[in-house]
């Protein structure tokens, strides 16, 4: 009887392919960086072969671990196939859908008790961050990405489309409202939030939205981020005759509907009915 978890060996190395180091692997892991270091190690001594090459600064994979993943890749993938076919209709099992803040407070967190709810045996796992994942390098399952899309062998399922609104908290008393410019510190993919170099710079879109409603300045976000407070006035619109500008949103995962687990296929049903933005 074997010991060992290869299972976890192959997500985990993929998990420091993907993230280029030990440390960003852990975090996505839930583990320790010396966990992580010394489960590698043990999986090349295993193997005979060197599959990563460390540095003070980041970690390179080797041809050797580039091939190894790629067939670890297929055998994660093979597994999902056979947990579907055995399945027999049983919806049961983990579900990993890496998404933003802003989507996960506004959108997926009224709408997951109900998920739950239907599903009795599905757990969700929520991955939050405005940084893209990786599909093929991460153990996720689905993806919410907002914006216009990669050419890639990703499939999508639309989730509609968010208004783009320019938004400021309403002075307080005689104060003037604040002019500073909030915005994202990284390079959003639709030219509609290019807007020069703001003062105040966030990587994360619920906390912008949430600097605006505390009178922080004046920023462009969705609107299902600011709803609650335009309805109750504590925000407003810059120029409520804008003409209206609109952004994308999609629900990725890998691989042909028909051959996803029953877990993954059937999340991504309810979310694409109940998890749309507009």
């Amino acid at each position: 009887m074997r010991d060992t978890n290869r299972l976890a060996e192959i997500e985990t190395l993929l998990s420091v392919i993907a993230e280029g180091s030990f440390s960003a692997a852990a975090r996505m892991r839930g583990m320790t960086p010396s966990a992580v270091s010394k489960m590698m190690a043990r999986l090349e001594q295993r193997l005979g072969v060197t599959l990563l090459k460390r540095s003070t600064r980041k970690v390179q994979v080797t041809e050797e671990g580039a091939r190894f993943a790629r067939q670890g890749q297929a055998i994660l993938e093979a597994l999902d196939a056979a947990e579907h076919e055995a399945s027999c209709g049983r919806i049961a099992g983990s579900v990993r859908i890496a998404t933003s803040a802003a989507y996960a407070n506004n959108i997926l967190a009224p709408i997951l008790g109900g998920l739950l709810r239907t599903y009795p045996e599905i757990r969700i796992d929520l991955v939050i961050g405005d940084n893209v994942s990786d599909l093929y390098g991460q153990p996720i399952d689905l993806a919410v990405r907002a914006g216009p899309l990669d050419s890639s062998n990703l499939m999508a399922r639309h989730l509609g489309q968010s208004e783009i609104v320019e938004v400021m908290a309403p002075p307080r008393n005689d104060d003037l409202p604040s002019s500073l410019r909030i915005g994202f510190s990284y390079a959003r993919r639709d030219i509609t939030w290019r807007q020069g170099s703001p003062r105040l710079q966030v990587n994360d879109g619920a906390t912008i939205a949430a600097l605006v409603a505390a009178g922080a300045g004046v920023a462009r976000v969705g609107r299902f981020t600011v709803a609650r407070e335009l309805a109750a006035g504590t925000v407003a619109l810059c120029d409520p005759h804008a003409e209206p500008v609109f952004e994308d949103f999609h629900l990725l995962y890998v691989g042909r509907a028909k051959t996803l687990p029953r877990r993954v296929q059937s999340v991504l049903d309810y979310l694409a009915k109940h998890g749309r933005v507009d």
